[in-house]
């Protein structure tokens, strides 16, 4: 039976047709999978958020390891200049 007959035939029963159709083409899906789709993109918001933290802290570890070799490198080179 070729698609625009079962079309056809589906749209012909009315409001659940019209459901058949929606269904079969993808447009509707089921509770269940709506709700397991939501909770995955929690959890992957959540996963990002930590991800970022975690981005954030290597940042400022970097920054403050810079700054200390920075220090000891200005502390060498008046050490160096002061005899």
């Amino acid at each position: 039976m070729p698609d625009s007959a079962l079309i056809s035939i589906l749209s012909s029963a009315g409001v659940a047709g019209v459901f058949c159709v929606l269904f079969i083409t993808g447009l509707v899906h089921p509770r269940a999978v709506v709700q397991d789709l939501k909770t995955e993109i929690a959890e992957l918001k959540e996963a990002l958020e930590a991800e970022r933290d975690r981005a954030n802290t290597a940042v400022a570890a970097a920054s403050a390891t810079r700054d200390m070799l920075t220090a000891i490198q200005i502390g060498q080179n008046l050490k160096g200049h002061g005899r």
